[in-house]
């Protein structure tokens, strides 16, 4: 409130904040912040309209303005009130005021589309497949001396087992759309699946290297091994590291392949080109192979994986292909497709009709819901 906040105390302080289970300490900090004498609010659940007018009345907001709450689209904000601003921009308000004017077609769903969850398919060296979301705690198959086991919290876990038969060959885990999984390698690296993706190992890594396979997203905190170096290979680009926390997304769809680094260093190679990341950069391998490396937004990168959407100045067609793919769900633009950039965060558990609510409260979008399929309307 006082404007003395670091950068890094901010960015920290908007991820905590944007927690679904801190909306209640929200709801009382932004109370006490912003209350006057002449308002008086008990905090309470079903007071929440009440508790933003208490913001209206101390902070020169526009009407408009103050409708972007939980994401919005960058606009002039020299009017606007800072410590409000930066509420309303990184998505604390859990609350909105009453909308107007907005398409009635748009959000209304006798069945609301629900969001993703864990589920996956493992498929086994012999090629049987697992669907793993079916299978209760426990053993889930033994190859060699491997054993594949699904702990209590839903992850893949792989361990040598009693046996001394030697393990061969390869397992590939793959989520559907709406899905999400996390296994730990034979290795003990531990990776995030994100929806729509699939991730192809050995069932024990031989001497040389430990070399996975990925398409589509996923997180990795590789365990560390000088001897053995651990190579990820997406859509002809390699990511080479010897035990680091790093996000790689490579979804064809999107045009570019993004590897975030967030601890240690890694080596990006496509072709003949090749980059040396350090923490907090981004590198980004478009079609033609070109490699560039930017600053990076951390937490935008692996909000996924942490139970959030996070969108960082972001357009709409990028924003609905990950709402696509995490709610299986097919998106139609109809007429021209806006081209407002949207900031702010969501959790990933809200259904499909919460998270474009919060969208069309910027009045900058709108939709429809169809089924299956969402219409994207200026």
């Amino acid at each position: 409130m006082n404007q003395k906040a670091t950068p890094e105390q901010m960015e920290e302080m908007s991820y905590l904040m944007a927690l679904s289970e801190h909306e209640e300490l929200v709801k009382v900090l932004l109370f006490k912040a912003y209350q006057t004498p002449k308002t008086e609010v008990d905090i309470d659940p079903g007071k929440s309209e009440a508790i933003l007018q208490a913001i209206y009345q101390v902070a020169p907001v526009s009407k408009k303005s103050v409708k972007l709450s939980s994401i919005k689209p960058f606009l002039p904000q020299a009017s606007v009130a800072a410590a409000v601003l930066f509420c309303l921009t990184i998505g604390i308000l859990f609350f909105t005021p009453k909308r107007e004017e907005l398409p009635q077609t748009a959000i209304q769903h006798k069945h609301p589309i629900v969001s993703g969850g864990n589920k996956a398919m493992l498929i086994l060296a012999d090629g049987s497949k697992v669907v793993l979301d079916d299978k209760h705690t426990g053993k889930v198959a033994s190859q060699g001396s491997v054993l594949i086991t699904k702990t209590a919290n839903g992850q893949l876990t792989y361990s040598h087992a009693a046996s001394a038969v030697p393990a061969d060959g390869d397992n590939i885990i793959e989520t559907p759309r709406g899905g999400q999984y996390q296994v730990t390698l034979p290795d003990g690296t531990e990776v995030w699946l994100n929806a729509a993706s699939r991730l192809k190992y050995p069932v024990a890594f031989k001497a040389g290297e430990r070399r996975v396979e990925l398409q589509g997203e996923a997180y990795f905190e590789v365990a560390k091994n000088k001897k053995l170096p651990f190579r990820v290979v997406s859509n002809g680009q390699t990511v080479e590291v010897l035990g680091t926390h790093f996000n790689i997304n490579s979804y064809k769809e999107e045009g570019l392949q993004r590897t975030t680094l967030l601890e240690g260093s890694v080596r990006v190679l496509v072709l003949k080109n090749m980059v040396l990341l350090k923490p907090g950069q981004q590198a980004e391998v478009s079609k033609n192979e070109s490699i560039a490396i930017t600053e990076a937004n951390t937490e935008a990168a692996i909000a996924w994986k942490n139970g959030y959407f996070r969108f960082d100045h972001e357009g709409i067609e990028s924003i609905m292909s990950k709402i696509s793919r995490w709610y299986d769900v097919s998106v139609e633009f109809k007429g021209k497709i806006t081209e407002e950039k949207f900031s702010g965060t969501s959790s990933r558990a809200k259904n499909i009709n919460q998270v474009l609510e919060m969208l069309e409260e910027t009045n900058a979008v709108h939709f429809k819901i169809e089924g299956r399929r969402i219409l994207v309307m200026k």
